[in-house]
């Protein structure tokens, strides 16, 4: 399974929420940079970034500190703001890995299809955040702010992008357990999919547990922040 330790960027820190509330942030570095550094010196070559402000504004805010990483030379995973095509295309040509896409996508239908005209599957990932009602989950957009009637599973199948990051909101940021039910479902309905789990992660055999059931790849944050798995154990399952 592969491995992508997140940075969150708020207020140009490195910050975590709990169960996607803005009222509900700690910071944990005050420089990303230094950060992803640190990600870097112990052999991690994949992050994960969401540039959080972007996501609440709808635009891409922290660039300057995203650039400034992928100078780095560590592959970078980002979202957070990215609704319009030339941002896709300045962020590939910049050296972003993977263009994460969210609300965009589930809000302009024809988008997708321009993007996938355009860009290769393997630079584009569509996160779709999610809340469970009466055991159906349903996806969140604009920072997980507007909670929509979109049935997670039907959105997967119909939709042909390959990188699926999904992430169940109440439980991102509380150290209680990914939820391995709702991942087993996605993978046994998309064989194909390349997933990846968020939310809830705090020990290795959580993600033994998600290898089993096929999610091929986890991105995990506030377990490393709050020392509850080493970035050595981390490093290892890579």
């Amino acid at each position: 399974m592969n491995i992508l330790p997140a940075i969150d960027i708020k207020n140009g820190s490195c910050v975590r929420l709990k169960k996607g509330n803005f009222n509900e942030i700690k910071i944990y570095n005050s420089s990303p940079l230094d950060q992803a550094k640190l990600f870097k010196d112990h052999g991690f070559d994949f992050i994960h970034i969401v540039d959080l402000d972007g996501a609440l504004r709808g635009k891409r805010e922290n660039n300057k500190i995203i650039n400034q990483i992928i100078n780095l030379n560590i592959k970078v995973q980002l979202g957070g703001g990215i609704r319009l095509l030339s941002d896709v295309e300045e962020l590939i040509d910049n050296g972003v890995e993977r263009v994460i896409l969210s609300t965009a996508v589930i809000e302009n239908k024809s988008f997708i299809n321009d993007v996938l005209s355009k860009f290769d599957q393997k630079n584009i990932t569509l996160a779709l955040d999610f809340r469970i009602y009466d055991e159906i989950p349903y996806i969140a957009t604009k920072g997980w702010i507007n909670q929509t009637k979109i049935n997670l599973y039907d959105f997967i199948q119909k939709n042909e992008i390959k990188n699926i990051l999904a992430t169940d909101i109440n439980k991102d940021g509380l150290l209680i357990g990914p939820n391995l039910k709702i991942y087993k479902k996605i993978k046994e309905l998309n064989p194909d999919k390349n997933l990846i789990g968020s939310g809830g992660i705090s020990k290795i055999s959580d993600l033994a547990d998600l290898a089993k059931i096929d999610v091929n790849e986890c991105v995990v944050g506030k377990a490393i922040y709050e020392n509850k798995i080493s970035m050595k154990e981390l490093a290892n399952v890579n």
